[in-house]
């Protein structure tokens, strides 16, 4: 952490002394045409190093939402089937003791799945290069697994159909679903089965263009996640991702309303897009739109002292 933290520090300054730089040559009168272009130059690292920027607070941000959050269920499971073990009940099966000893393994190499993903997430400095492959079905399997306590504990019925795969960042792709899902489960009413249903579709061209701000040459896969909790009024549809905003009373469902503001993020780094629609004690649904391919960007022409920064 204190290496992300010192590279923000040492970019700032050195963005912080370019501008200086540049500020003091437009006043010079003596400035030469060689000049200039070193501020155009300049320029390019300014807006090079702004967005390194933004990419190490967002990786900051998702480190420390992980780690207070989708970390917490392998814990409580280690922690909950190691009471389980410790707990001397005679009545226990050796199977049933090989039951929990599994599931207490299960949950310490998913929760190493986790660490290594984060750290490899906060490492990589070019961010593109974290878009692969990414086989939905695998990363809903791995979100269900980490909500089993939860699902449960509740009784939550959980049905989803295949997915495809699309080109994204595995450990975003974990942290929407989960986000999604850890909350229809805990905005549940206590009078109802928990319920979520999971659909899909390649978005029709003719509904693509009813989003103007998406990729029109892009393809889309839309994923819905519909439960039957206690919904909202559709007028907050816009607050609900906005960092820190609740709708519902502290005291009973506790949280920050940080969740949602993070899938939201990740929708748009993913050059998509998410919405929600609610029925105040009937339910919410989540729209995900998010493209099968990432646009393909064409190779920057940087500069040899912008390659000798960066």
């Amino acid at each position: 952490m204190m290496s992300k933290i010192e590279k923000i520090k040492s970019v700032t300054k050195k963005s912080n002394s370019f501008k200086k730089n540049i500020a003091k040559k437009k006043n010079d009168p003596k400035t030469t045409e060689t000049e200039e272009l070193s501020n155009e130059q300049l320029h390019t690292i300014i807006k090079k190093l702004t967005a390194e920027l933004d990419q190490t607070k967002m990786q900051l941000d998702q480190f420390a939402h992980t780690s207070s959050h989708e970390l917490q269920e392998p814990l409580r499971k280690i922690t909950t089937f190691s009471r389980y073990l410790l707990d001397e009940d005679k009545s226990r099966s050796p199977a049933m003791i090989k039951t929990y000893l599994n599931k207490l393994e299960a949950a310490s190499i998913r929760m190493t799945k986790l660490i290594q993903d984060m750290l490899h997430f906060t490492l990589i400095t070019n961010y593109d290069k974290l878009f692969v492959e990414t086989d939905l079905n695998e990363v809903l399997k791995s979100v269900v697994f980490d909500l089993e306590l939860l699902i449960d504990e509740k009784n939550v019925k959980v049905k989803f159909p295949r997915l495809n795969f699309i080109e994204a960042v595995p450990f975003q792709m974990h942290q929407l679903f989960y986000g999604i899902m850890h909350n229809a489960i805990k905005f549940s009413r206590p009078d109802m089965v928990p319920t979520i249903k999971i659909k899909a579709r390649i978005l029709p061209r003719s509904d693509l263009k009813l989003h103007s701000d998406l990729d029109q040459n892009l393809k889309y896969y839309e994923i819905s996640i519909k439960d039957n909790g206690i919904g909202f009024d559709q007028q907050y549809a816009q607050q609900i991702f906005t960092m820190f905003q609740r709708l519902s009373a502290g005291g009973d469902y506790p949280g920050t309303g940080i969740g949602l503001a993070i899938c939201q993020k990740i929708a748009h780094t993913h050059n998509g897009a998410i919405f929600a629609e609610g029925i105040e004690e009937e339910g919410t649904t989540i729209r995900i739109l998010l493209p099968i391919q990432q646009p393909k960007k064409l190779p920057e022409d940087e500069t040899t002292i912008l390659k000798t920064w960066l």
